[in-house]
Parts: C-alpha cells; structure tokens; sequence
C-alpha cells in the first residue's frame, strides 16, 4: 500500500505541475497576444500613412515637373500579413484576422463634364488596434477625418487632382497582401483660377 501510495503521489504531483504549466502559458498568451497584435497593428497604421503620405509626394512631383506619360507606382499593404518588410519568428500570428481595403473612387463635381477629384481610400479592420481610415482627395491627405497634408496651392490657384471618367474606372480591392496604384500623368488642363491635374490611375 505504501508504493502505491507513493506512487500514486507522483502521478498526482506531475499532473499538478503540468496543470500549473498550462494555466501559466494560456494566461501569459491571453495577455501578450493582444498587446503584441495591438502593437503590430498601430506599427501597421502608421506605415500605410508613410506610403501614402510617399504617394502624395510622387504625385505633386509629376504636375509639378510636368513630367507627363511617365508611368509610377505606389504599393499599400492592406494589413500587416501584407508587411513584407517585416521579420519575425512567428510573423503576424498576432494579426492574423486584420485586414485591409483600397478603394479608388470619384468624389465632388464634374469639371469640364469628363473630370472628377479622385478618391483614394484605404480602410482598415484590425483585431486589436483602432481601425483607420486614410483618405487622398485630390491632393490632400486625411486619416480618420482630420486633415494631416493639405492640397497644393498658390494663393487663390488651386493645382486640383483629377482624374477622366471615360477612361479611369472605380475600383476596390480588399485583403491581407498588398495593393499596387500605378498612376500617370496625362495632362494639366486649366479651370478658372485653378489647373486640373488629369491623371490616368488604376489599383491592382
């Protein structure tokens, strides 16, 4: 009786111990995976505001130069599955239900009766960090409402972004991996006080 006593004490201790192990792992996991995926994904919002922040800049390069015919690109990761930038030993296990969209859209009035401001959107759903939105209006730049880079202009003379909508067409792709804006510029065509930047763009 006394070595099955024993034993049995044994087993008793090693599944207390093993018990103990687990509850300790699924505890630490419950409270570092959010904080982990949160991070991820704030690094995340941040760098699709760089690259469109980087678009935004290769654009008014183009009107500016009057560099027309010359094709561009610009690439936004829809998530952080997306960031291939990134090294990890688990890479994104964290995020791994984040996801993102780019849309490309026309937005206000029609001048001339063929151009419109063009709408670039890019909206995210995270699983853990606040969800964003960043918006390329015809030059400008915003991310959840509030304006961060203005729209170029010299006094009263607007340089307004446009797009042909005979020729562009309105898209959304959405996803984890990324999303390629190619863009070029066709033409500036004056309007009033202000110069209409016509520009050929298309997501893929």
């Amino acid at each position: 009786m006394r070595k099955s006593d024993s034993g049995l004490s044994e087993v008793v201790s090693v599944v207390m111990i093993l018990t103990v192990v687990i509850l300790t792992i699924v505890m630490a996991a419950l409270i570092l995976i959010p904080i982990m995926g949160d991070n991820e994904e704030r690094v995340h919002n941040g760098d699709v505001l760089l690259e469109f922040a980087s678009m935004k800049a290769d654009v008014d390069t183009a009107w500016i130069s009057n560099n027309t015919g010359v094709t561009r690109q610009a690439v936004f990761t829809l998530s952080p599955a997306g960031d291939r930038t990134e090294v990890t030993v688990m890479p994104n296990l964290f995020s791994v239900l984040s996801f993102g969209g780019v849309s490309l859209k026309y937005e206000g009035p029609v001048y001339q009766n063929t151009y419109s401001k063009v709408n670039i959107t890019y909206t995210a759903a995270n699983m853990y960090a606040e969800d964003i939105e960043i918006i390329y209006s015809g030059g400008a730049l915003s991310q959840n409402g509030d304006e961060i880079l203005p729209g170029s202009a010299n006094g009263p003379t607007r340089y307004i972004v446009v797009v042909d909508k005979s020729v562009v067409k309105e898209q959304s792709i959405g996803g984890t991996g990324i999303v390629t804006l190619e863009y070029r510029l066709d033409k500036i065509v004056p309007y009033g006080n202000d110069y209409l930047c016509v520009f050929y763009m298309v997501i893929r």
